[in-house]
């Protein structure tokens, strides 16, 4: 089922993934119905009492199927792989693979869904592994990073293939060609470790906008619309910016609540704080592609709210839309990055 902007999308939703499950799925899919006319959701799950949470008949876009069992939140990939076929996480993953639904979303674990993933999808001709991909607010508006930790340990040739799949992601956005850095400890020629230093030399071949190598804090100064580094370089990456965000946000509250001056100076920066604090909000960038797989799968955080998992359910239907595997299988052949060249 390959839709297209302007047609109907079907997703499924893993609705026992994360740490709030039904309580947040549930919700999070009737809000983005409301708010999508072309979007059609299927939960799936293990929920005994779901007939008593929702009027079905009340919501002809939303289905629910019955999963026989409920993936462990510390499961491994060997684990999903032998127990998670009966799984929500693994039925949602699935329909995609049936082509019963366009695109799915989970909130489970990184590894286990990376493992079905690979094993339920596969992964694009030409591609060794899948790479996680999300928006990290810059000056200016925001950099797409990737890998953010399905790949802990990667060579040269897949940090080119994620440069690839990055630009495809992102140039469905819109606007200029989109620019690429490559993570370094610094900016020269000859730093970094051998893996960095041949996948440099691999960018600057192809016909992409490469600017070299970027250091942590050129990602906050907006320097490249897509950062690429290694899984591991990526996760710490993204926590430590979730991190520093949610520190800001409860220094900033405190410091408006120390005094009456304080709260009245507060009350007048109030609007500016928001619009800087509302870009800066994890919950409102949820969702990461994992891009690389034959079928649209789209990871949340496991302790996303409701508004944050709405997030992560219409970038998959956006991804869905844009057709983004087959974008990023052609561009591979196009750029001869694929594993047999």
């Amino acid at each position: 089922m390959s839709a297209v902007s302007g047609q109907q999308v079907s997703l499924a939703l893993d609705a026992n993934g994360g740490d709030h499950g039904i309580d947040v799925t549930l919700p999070a899919a009737l809000e983005a119905l409301s708010q999508e006319p072309e979007l059609n959701i299927t939960l799936v799950g293990v929920v005994d009492d779901i007939e008593d949470r929702v009027d079905f008949a009340s919501h002809p876009r939303l289905k629910w199927v019955a999963a026989e069992s409920v993936l462990a939140a510390d499961a491994g990939p060997v684990a999903a792989i032998r127990k998670g076929a009966g799984s929500g996480t693994g039925w949602a993953i699935q329909m995609v693979a049936d082509k019963a639904a366009d695109a799915c979303v989970s909130a489970g674990n990184t590894a286990a869904l990376v493992a079905l993933g690979v094993k339920r999808l596969g992964v694009l001709p030409g591609l060794r592994r899948p790479a996680l991909m999300s928006d990290i607010p810059c000056e200016g508006g925001m950099t797409s990073v990737l890998d953010l930790g399905a790949n802990l340990d990667v060579d040269a040739r897949q940090l080119m293939q994620f440069a690839i799949m990055g630009v495809e992601a992102r140039t469905l956005q819109g606007g200029p060609p989109p620019r690429v850095g490559l993570l370094n400890v610094g900016h020269e020629e000859g730093k970094g470790h051998a893996v960095v230093q041949e996948a440099h030399g691999l960018l600057r071949e192809l016909p992409l906008n490469y600017v070299g190598f970027i250091e942590g804090h050129d990602i906050y100064a907006g320097k490249a619309d897509v950062a690429v580094c290694d899984g591991f370089a990526g996760n710490l990456l993204l926590k430590s910016s979730e991190g520093l965000a949610r520190m800001l946000f409860n220094e900033l509250k405190d410091v408006f609540r120390h005094d009456f001056r304080s709260r009245c100076a507060g009350l007048l920066a109030k609007p500016a704080l928001r619009s800087m604090l509302e870009q800066l909000d994890p919950g409102k960038h949820n969702g990461a592609p994992l891009l690389g797989l034959a079928g649209v799968v789209v990871k949340s955080h496991g302790s996303a709210d409701a508004t944050a998992m709405v997030h992560a359910i219409r970038e998959a239907m956006r991804e869905a839309q844009r057709q983004v595997p087959d974008r990023i299988k052609e561009a591979i052949q196009r750029y001869g990055a694929g594993e047999s060249t």
